[in-house]
């Protein structure tokens, strides 16, 4: 490799290299560094982040070590130097110290990962196709609905249809009760909703790109029990808290709107057909959109609590934080932030008492159900028999992951 002097003297990262903001990871400030050419997401500590971001060409290593020592009160000595750029070597960050061969390499072990995360029993994902150009082409039509003059009305029109449906479920429950609506009505709903939640998809693509990032993937995700489409916003790592929430929010935000024509049909449309398909709905589409919200399932609602926190994953640290609690004492989590160790604490009893809750009402539902079907006995048996199947479904899963860690390392 052949390198000006410059380069070492006078560092700069590749123009295309993105730093974002800081989140925290636990105990642990952590930001973000994307290298489009690659697909490669890094994540660096707040110290190389801060050396990082001032190296533009302009300053020498004596500049960056004096910038360092007043804001860490630390002088970086020539190992520290040694490490740093080992680092930006090997991951191709430095401009004018690049390796075609290398950045290949990065490339293909990117796209290889990207690919081993895709497929599961329990969550895969099909690609289709890019969206970013499709996005650009249509974001300069859409612009001007990104600002507070629609949000904020659109927002309590959302509102008002939340409000409304929830005033008038008992109608709307006794329209999706009924057993008498035609075929072609109940295939009419099914599609209404599958074109809806391309729609949320969509929103989430369109407002990250309105940021500055891309939506890369567009295609169909399995979660069980679900299949439905998805995009794909790694860049809004790259945001602000309050743009990666609008990111995150955006999406339930669509979906709302897109029922208002049916609000509509169903007060003031006569009697049929369409006044019932537009009360379905109406039922199903809000019940979507609260299921989103949930903070305790890893849909919108628990991405827009975890950015309004800035923290980087709320429940798997949340589970580390009560591991180390529970194992080694309050000692273990004293290196975490007060209100961190609050906000771990209250989410994980939270979501245990959520979880907990709602395996305990559908067991119950189960079980009733089952008895009806074959008896009390029969139906405690056939439980037991599910639950044990499940344990060895989860001990698999469990010997599975760690098996391709094993391989990964």
């Amino acid at each position: 490799m052949t390198t000006t002097d410059a380069t070492w003297t006078r560092p700069r990262l590749r123009a295309e290299v993105v730093l974002g903001p800081g989140q925290w990871r636990g105990e642990k400030l952590v930001h973000h560094v994307k290298d489009p050419e690659t697909g490669w997401f890094y994540r660096v500590g707040p110290r190389e982040h801060f050396l990082l971001s001032r190296m533009d060409g302009t300053r020498t290593l004596d500049d960056l070590a004096t910038e360092y020592a007043a804001t860490f009160g630390k002088r970086l000595g020539p190992e520290n130097w040694q490490q740093l750029f080992g680092m930006l070597h090997q991951r191709q960050l430095l401009d004018g110290a690049t390796d075609p061969a290398a950045l290949a390499r990065l490339t293909a072990t990117a796209a290889e990962g990207a690919a081993r995360t895709k497929r599961g029993p329990l969550s895969a994902r099909w690609p289709l196709y890019d969206p970013d150009r499709f996005f650009d082409r249509l974001l300069p039509r859409l612009a001007p609905l990104f600002g507070w003059w629609f949000v904020l009305p659109a927002l309590l029109v959302v509102l008002a249809l939340t409000g409304y449906v929830a005033l008038h479920l008992p109608a709307l429950l006794g329209v999706v009760a009924r057993g008498d609506r035609p075929l072609a009505a109940i295939l009419a709903s099914v599609v209404i909703t599958w074109l809806i939640v391309f729609l949320h998809e969509c929103a989430h693509g369109l407002t990250c790109r309105h940021f500055g990032g891309r939506g890369t993937e567009i295609g169909v995700m399995w979660r069980f029990p679900m299949l439905a489409p998805y995009c794909k916003v790694d860049d809004i790592v790259l945001f602000t808290p309050r743009r990666r929430v609008a990111t995150a929010f955006a999406g339930v935000f669509v979906s709302m709107l897109a029922l208002v024509p049916f609000a509509a049909l169903w007060i003031w449309g006569a009697p049929g057909a369409l006044h019932d398909l537009a009360g379905t709905m109406l039922l199903f589409g809000t019940a979507t959109a609260a299921l989103n919200l949930v903070p305790f399932l890893r849909l919108d609602g628990y991405y827009m609590l975890s950015h309004a926190l800035n923290l980087a994953d709320l429940r798997t640290d949340s589970y580390r934080f009560w591991g180390r609690l529970l194992r080694r004492g309050p000692a273990a989590v004293r290196a975490y932030r007060p209100r961190d160790r609050a906000t771990y604490a209250l989410y994980g009893l939270a979501s245990l008492g959520f979880a907990v809750t709602l395996v305990t009402l559908l067991v119950h539902y189960w079980y009733v159900t089952l008895a009806r079907w074959v008896g009390g006995g029969w139906a405690v048996a056939i439980l037991v028999a599910e639950v044990l199947v499940l344990l060895a479904f989860a001990g698999w899963l469990a010997r599975r992951r760690a098996a391709g860690t094993v391989r990964s390392g």
